[in-house]
């Protein structure tokens, strides 16, 4: 019988306290049939780690409340903070597996594989982000697997364990469907077959790919470092007329007649919504002062307070900055039913990261790619996605600065970084063409919405609001 070899748990504890010192985080995924040895070997490994830095997470069966949000929801909410390490003791593989085969939301998923692509986008994202994603699936022989079930049904204490196997999905389709799984995702992160027939060789084999998976780690994160470019790559002279068109006219009266009806609309479409369990989705960029807060506060001012929520995107805290830039909004998303509108998003990437500088040449080019498909899986859970630019000329910005400066009550919405951000209007303009250019799409295309005219750019982010909608819901256009 082969003996658990001490020197490489002492080697995997060490490496582990580099790479939380490197700020590199680590996420080790378990898989494989029931009583095939999965808990055993994780908690070994947890013994082994530091637990002031070390997290555990247990994919279960999804309940009702679990379908009510997007697939990959919970492992967004799990995903260790740079220098952090989490085990999934089963994972995204084994809750594709459960939706496939309980048929879970085929109303939407006619076929459950097309949650492989969002698997396959999500892998690639952390580790173009710096993480570490070290996969086991943990086979066992079937003769041992049967006992240790056996043992588990006879002894009192161990019996509702037993009762847990004969739910879970049937072996023989589990290991058909994780063969598959591994196939098509091994040349994103490679997976490591571990046998527990034998406890000491498996735990070995374990610590030594681990020992390889994080000594790769430190070698990688040392070469990005080295290799860090910060540039925005602007034009020495930036023109585009895409934002030329900043006045629609409206007149207050015709304002006045039109907003009460939108926004009883907005209300009757938000209980249709509910009712069809379809999520909503809005996103506000634009200039200063362009009236985001103003036009955000129209749509929302006769909706049910229960079913929405805004979330106003400052700059990232100190914990945000630990995580996936992303992390905060793919823990935010609404789920099925409900609203959820971001005053400023995730296009803080390539919009102020760029133009400032706070997020390497490298980052905030691969953005585009990564917003595109996180859009893209809100689209494929059935989200209704709307995203709003508003622009106003240089001269009316500055009437509105300078109004805000001059107004007690509005003081607060004028800071010393807006103005710094005026002497950056041309480069702001590129980085926002840019991100309109690459992150326009059929599921999640950008609307530009003129905004000089306060009361028109309302009315207009209403109508696209209600006609989107509508087309959703009854495939009607109105506007």
């Amino acid at each position: 019988m082969t003996k658990i070899d001490e020197t490489l748990e002492l080697k995997v504890a060490e490496l582990a306290r580099q790479t939380h010192e490197a700020k590199i985080p680590v996420m080790i995924v378990f898989e494989g049939v029931t009583a095939s040895g999965k808990s055993r070997l994780s908690n070994e490994l947890l013994l082994a780690l530091d637990a002031k830095y070390t997290h555990f997470y247990a994919t279960k069966s999804p309940s009702e409340e679990d379908l009510r949000m997007p697939f990959l929801f919970p492992y967004w909410k799990n995903i260790p903070k740079k220098g952090d390490i989490t085990l999934f003791f089963r994972s995204w593989y084994a809750n594709l597996i459960d939706y496939k085969y309980h048929n879970l939301k085929a109303d939407i998923f006619k076929d459950h594989h097309i949650l492989m692509q969002e698997i396959k986008g999500f892998e690639q994202m952390l580790l173009n982000d710096g993480y570490r994603i070290i996969k086991f699936n943990v086979e066992v022989d079937e003769k041992k697997r049967q006992e240790h079930i056996q043992q588990t049904k006879e002894n009192p204490l161990t019996r509702w364990k037993a009762q847990e196997y004969e739910k879970a999905i049937p072996a023989d389709i589990y290991t058909e469907e994780m063969e598959y799984l591994m196939k098509e995702t091994e040349d994103i992160a490679p997976w490591h077959t571990i046998n527990y027939t034998e406890r000491g060789q498996a735990v070995n084999d374990m610590y030594e790919h681990i020992i390889e998976e994080l000594e790769k780690a430190l070698k990688d994160k040392k070469k990005k470092e080295e290799n860090k470019k910060v540039d925005g790559k602007f034009s020495e002279h930036f023109e585009t007329d895409m934002f030329e068109d900043t006045e629609d006219e409206m007149s207050k009266s015709e304002y006045k007649d039109l907003l009460p009806e939108l926004q009883q609309r907005m209300r009757e479409l938000q209980y249709a919504l509910y009712d069809r369990k379809i999520p909503l989705i809005l996103v506000y960029e634009g200039m200063d002062a362009a009236g985001k807060g103003g036009n955000i506060k129209r749509v929302r001012e006769s909706l049910d307070p229960t079913g929405y929520e805004v979330n106003a995107i400052s700059a990232p805290t100190e914990t945000e900055l630990s995580y996936h830039y992303l992390w905060r909004f793919a823990t935010q998303v609404p789920r099925t039913g409900h609203i959820e509108i971001f005053d400023r998003s995730w296009y803080g990437r390539v919009l102020v990261e760029r133009v400032e500088g706070f997020a390497s040449t490298e980052e905030w080019q691969r953005a585009y790619e990564e917003i595109n498909d996180f859009e893209k899986s809100l689209e494929i859970e059935g989200a209704i996605v709307i995203k709003f630019f508003l622009v106003l000329d240089k001269e009316e910005q500055l009437e509105r600065f300078k109004e805000r400066q001059n107004t007690p009550e509005k003081q607060y919405k004028i800071t010393d970084e807006d103005w710094r951000n005026r002497e950056k209007w041309d480069i702001y303009l590129e980085a926002s063409k840019d991100m309109i250019d690459q992150t326009s799409t059929d599921h999640a295309p950008w609307i530009i919405v003129p905004a000089n005219n306060k009361k028109a750019a309302r009315i207009k982010a209403l109508r696209a609001i209600i006609e989107r909608c509508e087309a959703r819901l009854w495939g009607v256009k109105r506007y």
